[in-house]
């Protein structure tokens, strides 16, 4: 995993991580430099066991109503196995240290290493996404690192039978999620292209705080100038984020 990110400027808002691992062993958890690709534990960063028996009502709140009932639509099978393991890890919390991506290669290293040991699943709790453990190293630790991947596209209807793009998951990057107003649904595919342009080069470290020329998979150049909204108690996106209308974008 190439861990540098070129355009990063420090903002002083750390990348928050907040990981479930379902169904961990007992076993001391055996970690590898040479098979997990680490080379320590990030600063910031916490790793947690829970035991049902002890931390039962916690581990109940992590699987809430809300998502709960999500997690159980989009994945029953997989949501009923993992709900009622005894034994799972947390990793949580701010990273200390973002000028590069070396802290998301060893989290991706000590989830492969949970899930080496045993385990069974693993909740991404900024994305809302769950994942039986072998999804999840195949798209995860087998792969080339991609930005894409960490974070989730949404699409909302609004009353002018509009589309309304919003991400979540670039608060593990410590970059603002991205919001994209006013899109008709002929125009999706153009600005679900514009929204990974952003994703990608804000995991490298960009921060858009002027108008920008970003050119898509598909030839075409908009020229974006979002606004940014500091306001992380919002629930669509649990993080700062950008907020622009698609017909600005010419």
């Amino acid at each position: 995993m190439n861990c540098e990110r070129p355009y990063y400027k420090d903002l002083n808002s750390r990348p928050f991580l907040f990981y479930v691992i379902f169904g961990v062993k007992n076993e001391e958890l055996k970690v590898s430099r040479g098979r997990h690709h680490v080379d320590g534990f990030p600063d910031g960063l916490e790793l947690v066991f829970y035991d049902r028996e002890k931390d039962g009502t916690y581990m109940q709140l992590l699987l809430g109503e809300s998502l709960g009932k999500i997690l159980d639509r989009e994945k029953h099978d997989l949501y009923e196995s993992v709900k009622t393991t005894d034994k799972w890890a947390v990793i949580r919390g701010e990273v200390c240290e973002d000028s590069d991506l070396n802290y998301m290669q060893n989290v991706i290293g000590f989830i492969q290493a949970l899930i080496d040991n045993g385990a069974v699943g693993v909740l991404d709790l900024q994305t809302l996404s769950l994942y039986a453990s072998g999804k999840w190293s195949d798209q995860f630790f087998e792969q080339e690192f991609n930005p894409y991947d960490h974070v989730t596209i949404l699409a909302s209807e609004t009353k002018e039978n509009l589309m309304w793009l919003h991400t979540r998951g670039m608060r593990k990057f410590g970059r603002p999620d991205i919001g994209v107003r006013e899109v008709a649904s002929d125009e999706m595919e153009e600005a679900v292209q514009v929204i990974n342009q952003m994703i990608y080069y804000g995991s490298m470290g960009a921060f858009f705080d002027r108008r920008v020329k970003l050119h898509t998979q598909s030839g075409n150049t908009y020229v974006v100038n979002p606004c940014f909204v500091e306001d992380y108690d919002n629930p669509d996106f649990n993080n700062a984020y950008y907020d622009f209308a698609w017909r600005e974008c010419r």
